[in-house]
Formats: C-alpha cells, sequence, structure tokens
C-alpha cells in the first residue's frame, strides 16, 4: 500500500510538474538575452538544478551558441562549432564548466538543434537525477526548442519584411503546437499509469492520444499551406475564384468540410482592386478555417452580396454552434466578450462589425464591411 501511495504521489507531482511547464509565460517579442534568461531560469527552477546550460546551433548559421546560467547570472558565447549538435558533454566542455555530474536532452526544432544540459555540482555528497527529472528535463527541453524557433521565426520574418499577417500565422501555429505538445505529455503520461491498471481506459486515452495528434497534423499542413507566398496577385477575379477553389478542396480534404459559395465579384465591383480581393479572402479564410476548427460541422455556406455603400458577407453552417445560444450583434459581442477574438479585430480593422445568430445545427455570422474596406 505505501508502494501505491507514493507511485499515485509521484505522478500526481509529475502532472502538476508538467502542467507549470505548459503554464511557463510566453513572449514572442523578448530579446534574445530576456528570452534565455526566463527559460533557464525556469529549467534551473523545475529541476532543482544550480547550472543550467544550454548549447544550440541556428540552421544555416556556422555558429554554436552556449548560454550558461550559474548563481543567476546568465553567460553567453558564440563561436565556431566543435562537433555535431545533440551529442554528449564533451570533454572540452566538462572542463571548461567544470563538470562534476550531468543530465542531458536534446533540444531539436525547426530551426535549432543543440541539446540542454543541468549541472548537479555536488557529486558524490548529493542526490542523483531521479527519473522524474529526466521526464520533466525531457519535456522541458521541447518547451526550449519551440519558444527558440518562434524566436528565431520571428526575427527571420521581421528581418526579411514580411507583412503583419504571416507573423501573425507563424506565432498562431506556434502557440497551438506548444499547447498541443504539453497536453499530448500529459495524456501520454496518464496512459503510462493506466495501461498496469486498466486497460480498456488505456485503451480510451490512447485513441485521445490519436485524436489530437491527427489534429496536429491537420493544423499543421493548413498553416504550412498558408505561409507559402501566394503565386500570383489576386487582382484578377480568375485568380481571386480559384484561390477560393482551392480553399475549399484543402477544407474537405483535410476536415471534410463542405464549402459552397453564392456570390458573382461582377455584382460586387466591376473593377475590384487586389487589395480589396485580399481582405475578402483573408476574411472568407479566417471564418471557414474556425468553422472547420470548432463547429464540427460538416457543409458551410458563404454568401456576398452589395448594399448600397456596405458589403454584407455571410457565412452559415450546420455544426454546434457558439457556447452561446441566440442573436448578439458586434457591441454585445464585445461587451459580453463572445465570438472569435481575432475575426472580430479583423473586421474593426475594417472599419465594418460582426453579428452572430448561434444555434445547435444552424449558426450564421453576418459580416458588414465598406464596401471598399480598408488598406490592410
Amino acid at each position: 500500500m505505501d508502494f501505491e501511495h507514493s507511485a499515485h504521489s509521484r505522478g500526481e507531482r509529475l502532472s502538476r510538474e508538467m502542467l507549470k511547464i505548459a503554464a511557463w509565460p510566453r513572449d514572442p517579442l523578448q530579446d534574445a538575452d530576456a528570452l534565455l534568461a526566463r527559460l533557464l531560469a525556469q529549467v534551473a527552477g523545475l529541476l532543482e538544478a544550480p547550472r543550467v546550460l544550454l548549447a544550440w546551433e541556428e540552421t544555416d548559421e556556422p555558429w554554436l551558441h552556449l548560454a550558461h546560467r550559474r548563481d543567476g547570472r546568465i553567460e553567453r558565447f558564440r563561436e565556431a562549432p566543435s562537433g555535431e549538435p545533440g551529442e554528449p558533454v564533451e570533454e572540452s566542455l566538462r572542463r571548461r564548466f567544470t563538470v562534476a555530474e550531468a543530465a542531458a536532452w536534446p533540444v531539436r526544432g525547426e530551426i535549432v538543434q543543440g541539446s540542454l544540459f543541468v549541472f548537479n555540482d555536488c557529486g558524490d555528497r548529493g542526490p542523483a537525477f531521479e527519473p522524474d527529472h529526466l521526464v520533466l528535463g525531457e519535456i522541458a527541453a521541447q518547451r526550449v526548442a519551440a519558444e527558440l524557433d518562434q524566436f528565431y521565426l520571428t526575427r527571420r520574418l521581421r528581418t526579411a519584411a514580411v507583412t503583419e499577417e504571416r507573423v501573425r500565422l507563424a506565432c498562431d501555429l506556434h502557440d497551438g503546437m506548444l499547447q498541443s505538445l504539453t497536453g499530448t505529455a500529459l495524456q501520454l503520461q496518464a496512459l503510462a499509469r493506466l495501461m498496469e491498471d486498466d486497460l480498456p481506459a488505456a485503451r480510451t486515452q490512447l485513441r485521445e492520444v490519436q485524436r489530437l495528434i491527427a489534429a496536429d497534423q491537420r493544423d499543421l499542413r493548413f498553416f504550412i499551406e498558408e505561409l507559402k507566398p501566394m503565386p500570383r496577385a489576386l487582382g484578377d477575379p480568375q485568380d481571386f475564384r480559384d484561390r477560393l477553389a482551392d480553399l475549399a478542396d484543402r477544407l474537405k480534404r483535410l476536415w471534410d468540410l463542405n464549402v459552397s459559395f453564392d456570390f458573382d465579384l461582377a455584382d460586387l465591383d466591376a473593377r475590384p482592386s487586389d487589395a480589396f480581393l485580399r481582405q475578402l479572402y483573408r476574411l472568407l479564410r479566417e471564418a471557414l478555417f474556425n468553422v472547420a476548427r470548432h463547429a464540427e460541422a460538416s457543409a458551410v455556406r458563404v454568401e456576398v452580396s452589395r448594399q448600397d455603400q456596405a458589403l454584407n458577407v455571410t457565412v452559415t453552417d450546420d455544426g454546434r454552434g457558439f457556447p452561446f445560444i441566440g442573436r448578439y450583434d458586434h457591441e454585445e459581442l464585445n461587451r459580453r466578450k463572445l465570438g472569435p477574438v481575432s475575426l472580430k479585430e479583423r473586421i474593426s480593422a475594417l472599419g465594418g462589425s460582426l453579428a452572430i445568430d448561434s444555434n445547435p445545427g444552424l449558426t450564421r455570422l453576418e459580416m458588414r464591411l465598406p464596401a471598399r474596406g480598408g488598406t490592410r
């Protein structure tokens, strides 16, 4: 009984610590020094380590970066790499940082590759690293890799003067993957305990993990497609129609969502500008993306019409609806903090308004925009 109680307590502690990792604050706008100071302090606190070393390389950059935390202070170095990223602690590092005992985990991202080291300065006099530390260190290293990836990606996008839209998409992607990564780790931890005690429940848990991974794959494919440059400008209405057809095809393949469009560009504007079509496409893409991810719908219909100097865009789906029931206008949605935040912000930036009529099986988003929109 004592052993079972001890194992249960360890499991609870491990789950609490993993939730703490998920709750680590994130600021993609931090500079490199502030980001590294925060990450290494969080790792040191999590693993009760007196010293932490992060060694990494950025893809396509011939430099090895080192960040060493000791006594609350960070030392940073940049030098020519002497070996392959992810290798065990080399003798040169042992001598350089006076390592008595160390644990290491790979830091593998899309942009960065390296290792996270935790040193135990007590040697034989102090406790060795416990199994819980090894599990937590692996998850922490994944989080470090994701945050460094996000930092370098944001910096690259800004340096290349890529549009604000792509920066937002990149941040959304990393946020979603970070949350999902932590959630999957928690599910697998619970699954390991259930495998010994409750096999039917373990099978259910395994199906849930599979569902999470499948959802991540769909999201990742979608975001990757949206981050690619458009093949040509949208100034030609036929290009716009082709772009919408491609979007509908991806939604069908990835989420089995049937999308239909009911409007004619000639009825909206005799000579639609490229800026006008881009605004309309981004708006429709975000609205349809929200339906695909959250509504559990099988079909969605898009209608666009012009009335005086305004453009009316209606998106109707047969999904489960929002957590609220009934019709709410733009002012009420903002006052009660209801509805899709990003979509409301986009509509507001265009000088428009949003109304939502939400019911299980029939939900309608009604967007009203100035006919020419803004210049975003």
